[in-house]
């Protein structure tokens, strides 16, 4: 089933002297203020920066960058809390392209002994002064 008409390959619209257009210029300066201001808010926007550099084909072949890259993510991921990073599904993603299924696994264990030590043991806190009766 073909249409009626043919249509003409379109091609990448270009300004006088081979410019880019104005509107891919601006798409591209609003998106870079954009990563600017998230990057700044918060260090889980910044794992979600890198997810998106390493998603662009210019940087599949260049390992040096992805080295560069996997230190910085390393870095923050301490930074933020392994439980705060598996909250969150494109910093997975991040954590299994860079460190593979065995760095999704170690973030896993990471969170679970951060959780076991945030509550600690009722008894062992017995001994606290504030549950001792008696004169003080």
């Amino acid at each position: 089933m073909g249409d009626e008409y043919s249509y003409p390959p379109s091609a990448a619209k270009s300004g006088p002297q081979g410019l880019p257009d104005e509107r891919v210029a601006r798409a591209a300066e609003r998106s870079a203020s954009g990563w600017d201001e998230a990057v700044r808010s918060s260090p889980l926007n910044r794992l979600r920066y890198y997810d998106a550099l390493l998603a662009r084909t210019a940087f599949l072949g260049n390992a040096g960058e992805q080295e560069k890259i996997k230190i910085r993510v390393g870095e923050l991921i301490r930074e933020i809390g392994a439980s705060n990073v598996l909250s969150d599904p494109s910093a997975v993603g991040l954590v299994r392209q860079l460190f593979g299924e065995r760095g999704v696994v170690r973030l896993k264990d990471r969170a679970r002994t951060q959780t076991d030590k945030a509550q600690p043991d009722v008894v062992a806190n017995m001994a606290d002064p504030l549950h001792q009766r008696g004169p003080q």
